[in-house]
């Protein structure tokens, strides 16, 4: 009677196993986290554009941005640093930041001088310009590939210029 009675007791807990093994399973199951990609655009929301109505250019992993406006009456090409969010003016103590690009198929460097805000802190600058036909002329080559190189915090960020080609308007042949 003994071993009858373990025997139907085993069964037993075999079943309570098997039949709530389905039951633990879906309990215990976390809902899957958001893929990264959604997740981070969630963290860094950021707008369109800059405070300034400039195109943004992303730096590092988002850590920070840069906003850059074209001002083709005067030749003038401004950079203002900005935080993660796009927001918030975020001043360096570079004396100035570098766009890298190809002209007439070569490799150029043009150097925007810092111009600092009234809010920058002594010595730094969230805002750096530069007048130069050059640059204008070369930012709207085809192939230009222009990259921002700036140092804020003691770390060098490099960012895509996205072509400046959004206008329309013709563009004026200097003398």
């Amino acid at each position: 009677m003994l071993t009858g009675f373990l025997k139907f007791g085993c069964q037993l807990l075999c079943c309570g196993v098997i039949c709530s093994a389905p039951l633990l399973s879906s309990a215990s199951a976390a809902p899957k986290p958001a893929p990264k990609s959604e997740a981070k655009a969630e963290e860094h929301a950021h707008p369109e554009v800059g405070p300034h109505k400039g195109a943004l250019i992303e730096l590092g992993d988002e850590e920070y941005h840069a906003e850059i406006l074209f001002d083709e009456d005067k030749d003038l090409v401004t950079i203002y640093l900005l935080d993660s969010a796009a927001k918030v003016a975020v001043a360096s103590d570079a004396k100035e930041v570098v766009v890298n690009l190809k002209h007439d198929g070569k490799g150029v460097q043009f150097k925007l001088k810092a111009v600092p805000m009234k809010a920058d802190p002594e010595g730094k600058a969230s805002r750096y310009a530069s007048k130069s036909a050059e640059l204008m002329h070369a930012m709207h080559e085809k192939d230009a590939k222009p990259q921002l190189r700036v140092a804020i915090k003691g770390k060098t960020y490099s960012g895509k210029i996205e072509p400046h080609d959004d206008h329309d308007h013709e563009h004026k042949e200097k003398k």
